[in-house]
């Protein structure tokens, strides 16, 4: 290019010939602090970021790996269908987990190169400018040369106008060296960010072909989970079994919510998060018949007893079981403290939430979990989404009731529909 000719000859000539250059005082400073803005490092911290999600990304692979390895072990002995389902849906929460893991990382990469693309434009708008007015100036100077600046200087009415000449070629040419050194510092800054923009790429790319995989495996453990599912429903042995399993599922639910309820004393929460749970002390309770829905169902399975119509049983539902559309999302009925997410058998993914007063909401058979364990959560804010983990009846939501360590009707809790 034209001016990048212009940089390699141009200097010399003004340091040569002290020529004459005319100045852009005020556009040159602006460029010179507008330039300093970008000299910073990327507005992000990222390599702690990303050692983090890869420490977390490797223990949740171990983690399924270890359920592999159970798998394996349970298979190579006699085939336990209903132990085999529920490993295998461990590993696809597990597998969900590291996907949501991922996916954050993707975002964050994106932004990343959103940034970089912005402080690119930036520095070639700066260098582009900074060379035009270098450009001007050496052409001038090259001007100046051929016209004999000696006989200009010479030419001065007096001593003091030919010094004071002198003094201004010579501030005109510390002020052109500044220009060209602030035009080669531009351009290491533009080569840094553009060396970080392709990391940002590469890593990017690492991070969607690692999503792909995990992806694979999870379609492929859905695919088996199903296979096995319909296989127990058509076997009214295994299927009772599964019956008989539930009731002892309900009971530890039970106990898991008299330990949660034991150990709140001595819960350590982040004091915000403290000082809003306490706020709710006793207000659940006043919430009898006016809680919203946590999704949009209808009740497949009642409160208390109800009768297994295949198997002719008659079994306790500690809640109420809402058939809803697998994906929809599950909405917490109260505010609360996210006091376990867990995996239990017969419930699948599960949350609980404390609502303070010894009031607990339960929330089960989720596909995805979209909240943390001790994060505090409003009404109406989504915990997650309804799935079939743990169950043999589809996509549904269990939701339950639990105050002074025993279950309740949760729908005289709900909103009359």
């Amino acid at each position: 290019m034209a001016s990048n000719r212009i940089l390699t000859w141009g200097l010399p000539i003004f340091f040569r010939f002290h020529s004459a250059i005319r100045p852009f005082p005020g556009r040159f400073l602006w460029l010179l602090v507008l330039g300093g803005l970008l000299a910073s490092g990327p507005a992000w911290s990222q390599k702690p970021s990303l050692e983090s999600a890869r420490r977390k990304l490797q223990t949740i692979q171990r983690q399924i790996q270890k359920l592999q390895g159970e798998l394996s072990q349970t298979e190579s002995r006699l085939r336990n269908e209903l132990q085999v389902v529920e490993k295998l849906e461990r590993q696809i929460a597990l597998g969900q987990q590291a996907i949501r893991l991922i996916e954050e990382q993707v975002r964050q990469k994106e932004k990343n190169i959103a940034v970089l693309n912005g402080q690119i434009d930036s520095l070639q708008q700066q260098i582009h400018q900074l060379r035009q007015i270098f450009s001007r100036q050496v052409v001038f100077a090259y001007k100046y040369q051929r016209g004999h600046m000696l006989d200009w200087l010479l030419g001065a009415k007096n001593l003091n106008q030919a010094l004071l000449r002198y003094w201004y070629f010579r501030k005109i040419s510390t002020s052109a060296r500044s220009l060209y050194e602030r035009i080669a510092l531009k351009e290491k800054q533009l080569e840094a960010k553009r060396t970080a923009l392709a990391r940002e790429v590469d890593e990017q790319r690492q991070w969607l072909a690692e999503k792909n995989a995990e992806q694979r495996d999870l379609e492929k453990r859905r695919r088996e989970r199903t296979a096995l599912v319909a296989k127990i429903k058509k076997n009214k042995t295994l299927l009772s079994q599964a019956l008989r399993e539930k009731k002892r599922n309900y009971q530890e639910l039970q106990r898991l919510i008299a330990s949660l309820e034991a150990r709140r004393e001595t819960r350590q929460l982040e004091p915000a998060t403290q000082t809003r749970w306490e706020k709710l002390s006793g207000n659940f309770a006043r919430q009898k018949g006016r809680l919203n829905w946590p999704v949009k169902g209808k009740v497949l399975h009642p409160f208390g007893r109800y009768r297994n119509p295949e198997l002719k049983t008659v079994l306790f539902n500690s809640g109420v079981d809402l058939r809803a559309r697998k994906g929809s999302p599950v909405r917490c009925v109260f505010p609360g403290v996210v006091s376990m997410i867990t995996y239990m058998s017969g419930f699948g993914n599960t949350v609980i939430v404390d609502h303070n007063n010894g009031y607990y909401t339960v929330y089960a058979h989720l596909d995805e979990v979209l909240v943390s364990p001790d994060q505090f959560v409003e009404a109406g804010q989504q915990l997650g989404t309804v799935g079939d983990s743990g169950s043999l009846e589809g996509a549904m939501l269990h939701f339950a009731v639990f105050g002074g360590n025993k279950p309740r009707d949760p729908l005289k809790w709900l909103k009359k529909q």
